[in-house]
């Protein structure tokens, strides 16, 4: 038990030596690199699963990495927060598992060991950034992430593939130097790049350049979180993205702003900054906004891709409504949604990437009839629309309920007015997408003559979806585990 922390680092070192490893080894064989990507990520799991056992059973812990204490050192932490590097790795897992026979349509031959190569060093940017307790490394790995991530959507054959990482690039750039400049600004004052440290030396500073700093970074991480109004990078990157990328993008990518977000409100010391206020309103609004307007845009969408990406949009704003809000309930909430809108939409980008894959059609209304023809990735499909519109006991609900228990905790219903008639929005789509699978007669020939995926493909997206009610039934018990995360961050009883 006391030598697990140096098992902490090994979260990001494994998959980024196994990143840069793949396309050394492998390039000449396509085949080989999916086994030796889905290894590296599992065996990423395993040690996330033992650093979680180690969190549960002694609460959090850090390493020094090279022996030098903070504030000379740099600091890895495993909390709560970083304990999401477990559904991160497994969530890669399955992407991985279904690339095997994707991207040998969508990835030109000789680029498909690097399409592994950067799966794994977005894993490992991804996992460096949720365990680190300092502030130039949190941007180091958002680094590593992001730029792995442009590569990614790149990679599509689609013409419109290329412009769609141009523009998340100079989004993501801009995000990239205020959080640079922002990290920057706060070792000026404090002296220290350390995040504990420095929050202790920035407690309720309400000075004009920690209001700078608070500012760059929240608008920074925003930025990569697609919170609205910055969001309108994410649409087309995630529907012109192989779906393997769309999944991973759309469950851990904008996610890692949302940690970014948390990150800073540790950083500024909870309720204790005069800045803070202001900050937390902003979310909760423009949350607000952006669960409504990404609903509606999601429900008027015809392609598959298109639709699940606003929808993304849409759950961001939950997030941020519950973080906003800053109640108990609301906050464990957002962050319990956090994590199970991650494997919802995993499932949802799978099974729209599967169809397409058979089918090589992307509108709703040309994939009618498909449900007795792709009966496993249908089904998937159908149940984790259900769960993502909210419907109780489906992993949708626990954060929802969770949000707007908050809501009223604050004394502010209309946030729950918005949670439910977005809901509503959401079930629209919902039973439209099932609606078209199931209940309408086909339209074109390739629908008519498709068969069912590979298992590669069709068994990751029920995985996906069973996890989806589990999660739901697990709600409880991952409230509570993110408690302490709420209290430290918030400074609220758990």
């Amino acid at each position: 038990m006391s030598e697990w922390p140096h098992w902490l680092p090994l979260l990001a070192v494994l998959p980024l030596l196994g990143g840069v490893l793949t396309p050394l080894l492998f390039r000449r064989r396509p085949v080989i690199p999916c086994f030796w990507a889905v290894a590296v990520a599992l065996v990423t799991a395993a040690v996330a699963v033992m650093l979680l056992l180690r969190l549960i059973d002694s609460g959090d812990f850090s390493y020094a990495v090279g022996g030098w204490l903070p504030q000379y050192g740099i600091e890895l932490r495993f909390d709560q927060i970083g304990a999401f590097a477990l559904p991160a790795s497994l969530l890669v897992m399955l992407a991985l598992v279904f690339s095997r026979h994707y991207v040998a349509r969508t990835v030109d031959p000789e680029k498909i060991s690097y399409y592994y190569a950067l799966v794994l060093i977005n894993l490992g940017g991804l996992n460096g950034f949720l365990v680190t307790g300092d502030l130039f490394n949190l941007f180091v790995f958002m680094e590593i992430f992001s730029v792995s991530a442009y590569a990614l959507v790149a990679m599509a054959r689609q013409p419109i593939a290329a412009l769609a990482a141009l523009k998340y690039l100079l989004l993501g750039a801009l995000s990239s130097l205020l959080v640079l400049f922002s990290v920057g600004v706060v070792f000026a004052m404090t002296g220290t790049l350390n995040i504990e440290d420095a929050a202790v030396l920035l407690e309720g500073s309400s000075s004009m350049p920690a209001g700078l700093a608070l500012a760059g970074l929240a608008t920074g991480f925003a930025v990569k979180a697609a919170l609205f109004p910055v969001h309108f990078w994410l649409p087309d990157a995630h529907a012109a993205a192989p779906a393997p990328v769309s999944a991973i993008l759309s469950a851990l990518v904008v996610k890692a702003g949302v940690v970014g977000l948390l990150r800073t409100l540790e950083l500024f010391g909870g309720g204790e900054s005069l800045y803070l206020q202001p900050l937390l309103s902003l979310m909760l609004w423009l949350g607000a906004l952006g669960t409504l307007g990404g609903a509606l845009m999601a429900l008027v969408q015809r392609d598959i891709k298109l639709m699940l990406a606003y929808s993304t949009i849409a759950n961001i704003g939950y997030i941020f409504i519950g973080l906003g809000l800053a109640t108990t309930s609301a906050v464990g909430g957002a962050m319990v949604h956090a994590v199970n809108h991650a494997v919802m939409k995993s499932a949802l980008f799978l099974a729209a990437g599967a169809m397409i894959h058979q089918t090589g059609l992307r509108n709703i209304d040309d994939l009618r009839g498909l449900g007795r023809r792709m009966p496993a990735t249908a089904f998937g499909m159908a149940f984790t629309l259900v769960a993502l519109s909210g419907v109780p006991p489906m992993a949708g609900f626990v954060g929802k309920w969770q949000i707007a228990l908050g809501a009223l905790e604050a004394g502010q219903p209309l946030p729950v007015a918005v949670l439910v008639l977005a809901g509503l929005v959401v079930l629209a789509f919902g039973v439209r997408m099932i609606n078209a699978l199931y209940f309408r007669p086909p339209a074109r020939v390739s629908t008519v003559s498709s068969v069912e995926a590979p298992v590669s493909m069709w068994l990751p997206v029920l995985i996906l979806a069973v996890a989806s009610l589990a999660l739901g039934l697990a709600g409880s018990s991952m409230l509570e585990f993110v408690a302490p995360a709420v209290q430290a961050i918030y400074g609220t009883p758990p």
